[in-house]
């Protein structure tokens, strides 16, 4: 007897993209990106013209660049640690450089950092978080760690520096 097959979860459409106050939701957008909140408040509008999905299609050059490093720089730790380990998993069970995986990353990056923004003022909804306290949350949830993403960052380039090496030596080794 077969067992029956459970109907694929669909993540639920944030309820922000559907908020009659939306000169509300983007005030608290732009507190939550904080530098450039223009370029993802562009994101925000694609999503909610759309089905509200995170993988709509954009391009971020820093992250096709930076790797992992953005998703740190932009707070989102979680998702700078799957981009840091999926391509090296990758890696090791298909052989190559698994660049298809940064490739991936730099398109939907953009669309994942919209989709913690609109998380996080559920959030805030669900605290009951209003005036100074709901701003504070907000900014303090959002906006950009420098510290961590120069340590990403570092961290991120000492290892393309050691790979790079790595080739070197190898190469030099094969030749003699």
């Amino acid at each position: 007897m077969a067992w029956p097959r459970k109907p694929p979860r669909r993540r639920q459409r944030s309820p922000q993209f559907d908020a009659p106050d939306q000169y509300r939701v983007r005030a608290e957008l732009e507190t939550f990106f904080g530098p450039n909140a223009h370029v993802y408040i562009d994101m925000y509008d694609k999503m909610r013209a759309g089905d509200g999905s995170w993988a709509r299609r954009s391009w971020s050059w820093p992250v096709f660049f930076g790797s992992f490093s953005w998703f740190f720089y932009r707070k989102m730790y979680g998702t700078g640690a799957v981009m840091l380990f999926v391509p090296m998993i990758l890696s090791y069970l298909l052989g190559g450089t698994s660049a298809g995986a940064w490739v991936f990353f730099a398109m939907v990056a953009k669309g994942l950092y919209v989709d913690a923004a609109l998380a996080r003022i559920t959030k805030a909804d669900q605290m009951g978080l209003q005036g100074a306290d709901r701003h504070d949350y907000l900014q303090r949830a959002g906006g950009v760690s420098l510290a961590a993403g120069l340590l990403a960052g570092l961290a991120y380039f000492s290892t393309l520096a050691l790979v790079a090496a790595a080739v070197v030596v190898r190469r030099q080794h094969l030749g003699h």
